[in-house]
């Protein structure tokens, strides 16, 4: 009997500590996955952490969490800071901008399409046309090198450099 009682009460420890661990463990797995659920969508992140432009990404992000909506603010910001380069070469003369007034066209057409990959969570065509407009943008400035001229839109080009810098950091976060 008493070798029985013993049996039964190893048996009854061994089932309740079991219970008991996997209770724990389960709840420690649950509360790790919300974390890491939290983490992947951005709560609780400052987006900016670690971005080379972080003081510019966070006039424009400010303390958004979301990188979705992070990510569609600054490419907006890019579209509006694009327009203005653009308009700023056109007013140069002719024979200085044509390059720059060709591939800020065509940095406009990128961001739009950014927009659409983002929408259609397609964070890899995302990325490559944020870094066409950095491309673009660097093309710009070459023809003004290649010129020997001095590249008047020259802050207006590497803010738009600057913020497709960190809206690649920023799709870094994009799950």
């Amino acid at each position: 009997m008493k070798i029985q009682l013993f049996h039964w009460f190893k048996v009854r420890f061994v089932i309740t500590m079991g219970v008991t661990v996997n209770k724990q463990l389960i709840s420690l797995s649950l509360l790790f996955l919300a974390f890491l659920s939290g983490q992947a969508h951005g709560q609780g992140l400052d987006l900016c952490a670690g971005a080379n432009y972080a003081a510019l990404c966070h006039s424009v992000v400010g303390r958004e969490k979301s990188p979705y909506v992070a990510a569609e603010a600054t490419v907006n910001r890019l579209i509006s800071e694009t327009k203005q380069a653009k308009s700023s070469a056109a007013r140069l003369p002719h024979k200085d901008s044509p390059t720059c007034t060709y591939v800020y066209d065509e940095a406009l057409y990128s961001l739009k399409e950014s927009l659409r990959s983002l929408k259609s969570h397609d964070i890899g065509s995302f990325n490559v046309k944020l870094s066409a407009v950095m491309s673009f943008a660097e093309a710009c400035k070459d023809s003004f090198e290649e010129m020997g001229k001095p590249f008047p839109i020259a802050k207006q080009n590497e803010l738009i450099k600057h913020i497709a810098s960190y809206a690649l950091h920023i799709a870094t976060f994009i799950p």
